[in-house]
């Protein structure tokens, strides 16, 4: 997730440690998607879990909330934050949002109140392809899931391989790059909602593999 979001804003011409990042849900998933982030430079203002949700505009201090996720704490007890309702954060003036929770999460209710530029998709369906139709007609960039979210199935296939965790991770760094950078690329290129290029390029991918077998 991490790593996608790295691209879709290299193709922008954004800055990284210039952007702003909400992440909803803080799970195994959201967790290390703002773990990572914050590594790389980005500087994550908001986050969510099932309590609520943390506002800082400075961000905040990594070691303090990773203690808080280490023992299953909230982030609401995040010092000096500001705390908001969980649904807040979807409405919040960011750059990026990253939904990582449940499917559905953004839907009819809280759709019209995202003001986020790009969307990247850490949970399975967080939208229906209604939804994401129609935030892509207003102007925001959607990375869909089965491009940002598919490092556990390359880890799984890196594991089935034997591979190292550093060869792993290595692993799925090149792929989800190589998957992102070409999809978003094409949609930017041909104004196309990102999840039919990447459905189109996973088809001719298939199709091509087929070819070779028979």
């Amino acid at each position: 997730v991490a790593h996608a979001t790295k691209v879709v804003l290299e193709l922008l011409g954004m800055n990284l440690k210039d952007t702003t990042v909400a992440i909803e849900g803080f799970g195994n998933v959201g967790s290390f998607a703002y773990k990572v982030l914050t590594e790389m430079g980005a500087r994550v203002v908001a986050v969510a879990d099932k309590a609520g949700s943390i506002y800082s505009e400075k961000g905040f201090e990594l070691d303090t909330l990773w203690k808080i996720v280490e023992r299953r704490g909230s982030v609401q007890e995040y010092p000096g934050a500001q705390k908001l309702s969980h649904d807040d954060i979807f409405s919040l003036p960011v750059d990026v949002l990253i939904p990582a929770s449940v499917t559905d999460v953004i839907n009819e209710k809280n759709k019209d109140g995202i003001h986020a530029k790009i969307i990247v998709e850490a949970a399975n369906i967080p939208m229906q392809e209604s939804v994401e139709n129609e935030l892509f007609e207003r102007g925001i960039l959607i990375v869909p899931d089965f491009v940002a979210n598919a490092g556990g199935v390359i880890s799984s296939y890196a594991e089935y391989r034997g591979y190292n965790p550093k060869r792993m991770f290595e692993t799925v760094e090149r792929k989800i790059t190589q998957a992102t950078r070409r999809v978003m690329k094409t949609s930017l290129k041909k104004k196309k909602n990102p999840r039919v290029v990447a459905m189109e390029l996973a088809q001719e991918r298939v199709e091509e593999r087929m070819s070779k077998k028979s």
